[in-house]
């Protein structure tokens, strides 16, 4: 029964991703990014011509960064089933749900910003505006530490028949280099290492959807034969 349920959890990282591509990019706007060089009152007008559709968009975006919480706990699952890297799994968890809730704050910061963009000066929109941008992309460090985790346990992983693909691992550790852009937009307001430029932010989310979908592939598939072999995960 553990399986099967976890099996069902995995599927929570696509539907985060699927819920933030339709809240930002189709609902709120908000992809692509605006300019970190706008006006202030060009970042106050995007508040107040669509205020209804950004907020719902945020909210959306919010549940949908809770569900890296059970994706966290299906790859967890995985990881301590693998000799040496129980310690490592609890590490992965911990750091997913801090991740998670990295994410809802910057998204609560947006939520403040749309709540009264008609009542304040356009330079505090803005700058409320600018908050959230810099909370969202520099949160990477929680998923540094998530994504390390997984790649060095599922390295450890020396059997012949090793619950997690060693491809995978290395695909871990990959992209934990990737997301490193997205730490230093703070340092720039154009160019590609902005918060709107490909470097800045297009590779680490592109690499960051594309590792979800390998993460939930491989645990999918594993669960899958543990409930075929009638074994169940930790």
């Amino acid at each position: 029964m553990e399986a099967r349920v976890q099996r069902v959890l995995i599927w929570s990282g696509p539907l985060m991703m699927a819920m933030w591509i339709g809240a930002f990019l189709i609902i709120a706007g908000f992809l692509p990014p605006s300019d970190p060089q706008a006006s202030a009152q060009a970042i106050a007008d995007m508040y107040t011509d669509n205020p209804t559709a950004i907020r719902l968009g945020l909210v959306i975006s919010m549940f949908g960064s809770a569900l890296l919480v059970p994706f966290g706990v299906a790859v967890s699952g995985q990881l301590k089933r693998i000799n040496g890297a129980k310690a490592l799994g609890d590490v992965q968890m911990v750091s997913c749900a801090l991740l998670s809730l990295e994410f809802i704050t910057p998204i609560g910061v947006w939520m403040g910003a749309a709540y009264r963009a008609d009542d304040r000066p356009v330079d505090m929109t803005r700058a409320i505006h600018d908050v959230g941008w810099i909370l969202f992309m520099t949160v990477i460090w929680s998923l540094w530490v998530q994504l390390v985790a997984i790649g060095a346990g599922v390295l450890l992983d020396r059997s012949e028949a090793p619950v997690l693909p060693r491809w995978y691992g290395y695909l871990s550790l990959w992209e934990s280099f990737l997301i490193l852009p997205a730490g230093l937009v703070l340092f720039f307001k154009d160019g590609a290492f902005a918060w709107n430029g490909i470097i800045g932010i297009w590779v680490p989310l592109v690499t960051y959807a594309v590792w979800i979908l390998a993460s939930t592939y491989c645990v999918h598939q594993r669960l899958t034969r543990q409930i075929a072999e009638g074994t169940e995960p930790a």
